[in-house]
């Protein structure tokens, strides 16, 4: 077992996302999370962000920026947006969120 993989992230090798690139499983899940954190489909605002919130977290926990920088700083971008999700401060969440867009975008640029 890869004991470094598991004190990093702590989750064991098959539990780590099964995509084809750590950017596109998080590219995928701020998309997501975008579209869910609309004011228009928001009914219930605390349960949204709440659901939001955990699924970001999660994709984080599985992904690792190794020397990467502008995945690293997308996964910043993606935990401080947990963080504003937590209080259900959505503007800030979604300001975040496009930035980590951003970040992606540049991942994307270099490859």
């Amino acid at each position: 077992m890869n004991t470094d993989l598991v004190s990093r992230t702590g989750l064991v090798p098959e539990q780590m996302i099964p995509q084809s690139s750590p950017v596109d499983a998080l590219e995928s899940t701020v998309e997501r999370v975008l579209v869910a954190v609309r004011p228009s489909n928001l009914a219930d605002p605390l349960s949204g962000a709440h659901h939001a919130e955990e699924s970001l977290r999660d994709v984080l926990r599985r992904t690792d920026a190794g020397a990467d920088h502008a995945l690293a700083q997308a996964m910043a971008c993606a935990e401080a947006a947990c963080e504003h999700l937590r209080y259900c401060e959505l503007q800030e969440a979604r300001l975040l969120l496009v930035a980590a867009r951003g970040q992606l975008a540049r991942c994307h640029a270099r490859t």
